[in-house]
């Protein structure tokens, strides 16, 4: 046994390196000593748990401990007894408590390479990633204390050992002369910074749920949402357990496409002198000898040479300039993305992110970074199927967020419009004489607290007639501007709003304006969160793929797929004092791209 002395703001923390069989005795000891409430963590090779049944991704490390101590077991240096493996699976099980930090991550790799379902798991973990988001939803960026474990230990425990310790890879990185994501299957299994920065993890999530739970708002205690978020967490890994098969013909014959299209048009741009499209010099040189005045400059101080200013440029040369940098995006962001991340069992698997901005909204990363997908086209989703035998079902939510803010108003007009199936967009246009077009785009502004330059740019028309139909808006729907005003009250007040499920949601006192949009964007997300906990109760998480914003995307037997269909909206519809919010099923084919190519059954 190697232990490691450390310290946290004067109190010693003790680590203890199990480093053979003979130091597992203490070890089970202290487990059973400490059982009530266990932190733990894991040290992989990287981040893609999905490559281990193929062998390309490997557990090193896995970690236990409280406030003052932890051990860290060598899984990775086991040997064909599996004696430190045999140990980590023992005391995840015989722990009554668990707490981790971004415990979906663990989840997965406990279940991929020691065999323990997530389902045993999950009911009795704890996630300070979770907790910290209810105590405080702002990034660092935003002024709050964050939501990464670095992060917080800075905001909330020792500055010193968030740079110390939880910065540490970095420096591990360097020494090693590898990439940051290279490090963590680079480094030895005994560097000694290596094992201080794993013994540390379980020791840092013990501290912080002591410091983070009596953080979260009381209201959010009585309505329940710690055991809801986490419930909310857990099912989402099941969605990214899940997969979604990629159709890899598909996904080459695009990437070959754009890069072609890069080539010609980097060819094009040669032609005028520019050897690289990303070289800013070069074509500020090229534009110059072409009489194009440029007068727009960067935070530093040079001329600017960014989407916005090749878009106001008509010339082959900006268009060739935009040309390439799009093929190069799409094709890195979409395609190249989502052939790296294909599994041994033909799948990509996303990463979901159920707190991913402040209002809670969940978020999608990795190979399937559905966010950025264009809207209403299936180029990019046609690149991901459902497994042979099964159909793509999109379950949805109709005019959502309008429906929710027609309820929480209690406007007349608007409860009537949506009581009455009338078109809610054309009456808003018509109180200020605007296209529908218009009508729609200000009912949504209004949602998102888009102000009128914004609205006029969008919808061509001058700031001051966008006044005039936010004013049509507000003299429509009278009941939803006092409501908007009522919380930008209590914002400027307390600095904060609080959503209909409880969820405390802090304002910037300078964008008032931002509450309403947080209330609704916030409420509606966890719409969506229920729904999702409801077709869980009812056996559906085995065919969801993913959850994104008002939409919920399935795959089902093709022989069932109506029954099944028919049952998720019924199932996700929902009424909000006394409003209902309904759900909406299209049935496609094989291929997600399907759903956008009109060839669908709703």
């Amino acid at each position: 046994m190697r232990l490691i002395d450390y310290k946290i703001k004067h109190e010693p923390v003790r680590i203890h390196v199990v480093e053979t069989p003979e130091d597992l005795p203490a070890f089970r000891r202290f487990i059973k000593d400490h059982r009530a409430l266990i932190a733990w963590d894991t040290e992989t090779t990287g981040l893609d748990w999905w490559q281990a049944s193929a062998g390309a991704f490997h557990l090193r490390l896995a970690q236990f401990g409280t406030e003052h101590e932890s051990y860290v077991l060598p899984v990775e240096s086991d040997g064909p007894e599996g004696h430190f493996a045999e140990a980590a699976r023992w005391a995840l099980r015989t722990a009554e408590r668990l707490v981790a930090h971004n415990a979906s991550f663990d989840l997965h790799v406990v279940e991929q390479c020691l065999g323990i379902a997530m389902e045993e798991l999950a009911p009795r973990s704890w996630d300070t990633k979770l907790i910290a988001h209810l105590a405080d939803p702002r990034t660092v960026a935003d002024g709050g204390p964050g939501h990464k474990l670095v992060e917080l230990t800075r905001h909330y425990l020792c500055p010193r050992v968030a740079d110390e310790v939880k910065s540490s890879m970095n420096v591990i990185a360097r020494e090693l002369k590898v990439k940051k994501d290279e490090v963590w299957r680079a480094v030895p299994l005994k560097h000694h910074g290596f094992n201080l920065y794993a013994g540390m993890d379980p020791v840092l999530a013990a501290r912080l749920f002591k410091v983070l739970m009596p953080k979260v708002p009381e209201r959010s205690r009585r309505k329940g949402l710690i055991s809801w978020e986490h419930r909310t967490a857990h099912i989402a890994a099941k969605y990214e357990r899940n997969g979604l098969p990629v159709n890899r013909a598909y996904v080459e014959n695009r990437a070959a496409e754009l890069t072609e299209a890069q080539r010609d048009a980097e060819a094009t741009a040669r032609t005028y002198g520019v050897e690289n499209v990303g070289s800013n010099r070069q074509l500020v040189e090229a534009f110059t000898n072409l009489g194009v005045r440029l007068t727009k400059k960067t935070a530093k101080g040079n001329i600017a040479m960014d989407d916005a200013v090749l878009t106001a440029i008509d010339h082959p040369l900006a268009h060739a300039v935009k040309e390439a940098k799009k093929s190069a995006k799409w094709r890195a962001t979409w395609f190249d993305r989502a052939l790296a991340g294909i599994g041994p069992d033909g799948k990509v698997h996303a990463s979901v992110n159920t707190v991913g901005a402040r209002t809670a909204r969940m978020s999608i990363s990795g190979s399937i970074p559905a966010q950025t997908f264009p809207k209403g086209s299936g180029y990019v989703r046609g690149a991901f199927e459902a497994e042979e035998g099964f159909v793509i079902v999109s379950t949805d939510y109709s005019n959502m967020e309008l429906r929710f803010l027609a309820a929480d108003s209690g406007d007349e007009t608007m409860l009537k419009a949506f009581q009455d199936d009338l078109d809610l967009h054309q009456i808003t246009a018509d109180a200020s004489g605007v296209p529908r077009g218009i009508g729609k785009t200000v009912n949504f502004a209004y949602v998102y607290g888009s102000g009128p330059k914004n609205i006029a740019e969008t919808c061509g028309i001058t700031v001051a007639k966008a006044r005039e139909v936010i004013h049509g808006f507000e003299e429509t729907y009278p009941a939803v501007k006092r409501f908007s005003e009522q919380l930008q009250r209590h914002a400027r007040r307390h600095g904060y709003i609080w959503t209909a499920t409880g969820r405390r949601l802090p304002v910037d006192r300078a964008r008032p304006y931002s509450a309403l949009n947080y209330r609704i964007q916030s409420s509606c997300r966890d719409i969506t969160a229920r729904a999702m906990i409801e077709l869980d109760r009812h056996g559906y998480s085995k065919w969801v793929k993913l959850p994104i914003h008002d939409e919920i995307l399935f795959a089902f037997p093709e022989d069932r797929a109506e029954e099944l269909a028919y049952e998720t909206a019924r199932l996700m519809e929902f009424t909000y004092k006394g409003l209902l919010i309904p759900a909406e099923a299209e049935i496609a084919g094989r291929s997600w791209g399907d759903l956008y190519n009109g060839d669908t059954k709703h």
